[in-house]
């Protein structure tokens, strides 16, 4: 879903630690060297090259939510087309709430790189797991980058029923079993979270 040098993804290494790629690395041509390691005030502690511009956004989703552990941002056409249109993808099937936890907001638009642009998407994934960047891509997180990666995935493909059914009409899911759903996806994270607390 990405393609040459665009988008990042990073891996909570420990507690303070981060790998992530690097700036500007085609990703297919990438080796385990190419990729640094920085700690959460993105000071680089291994690697040959510069992280990836958007390192800043990267760790401060990590600083403010200890239980995502590894953090994707990319570029699919669907939910690149929602960013686009500043459209939030809206929770139209059992699957995206279990995966994203509700609605998959659009945080606001700010230049790559800058900390406007971290803080307008860690607000955007406020109990979410993913949230669309206005005029960019995506952003998906989970505990391990797998998860990460199920989440853009399932993303992408409801991005783009979405899209698709604005041609015949879609309808919500009933609120009562969206809190439902809601409770499980926040019941998913919420082991881990207490029981970092307590360290």
């Amino acid at each position: 879903m990405n393609y040459g040098g665009v988008g990042s993804v990073s891996a909570r290494v420990g507690a303070d630690r981060i790998l992530i790629t690097p700036s500007g690395a085609v990703k297919s041509a990438m080796t385990p060297e190419d990729i640094v390691l920085v700690n959460l005030e993105g000071e680089v502690l291994e690697g040959r090259l510069k992280p990836t511009p958007e390192v800043n956004l990267h760790l401060e989703i990590y600083r403010n939510y200890s239980h995502f552990n590894a953090v994707i941002h990319a570029y699919p056409v669907y939910a690149s087309t929602l960013a686009v249109a500043r459209r939030p993808l809206p929770p139209l099937t059992e699957e995206l709430v279990l995966y994203t936890g509700g609605e998959v907001r659009v945080a606001g638009y700010a230049p790559f790189g800058t900390r406007e642009l971290a803080e307008e998407v860690v607000k955007a994934l406020r109990d979410r797991s993913a949230a669309l960047l206005a005029n960019r891509g995506v952003i998906t997180c989970g505990r391990n980058l797998e998860e990460a990666l199920e989440v853009l995935e399932v993303v992408e493909r409801m991005a783009h029923i979405y899209i698709l059914a604005h041609i015949t009409g879609w309808f919500s899911i009933p609120k009562k079993s969206l809190k439902k759903l809601q409770e499980l996806y926040h019941a998913k994270y919420s082991s881990i979270s207490s029981s970092r607390s307590e360290t």
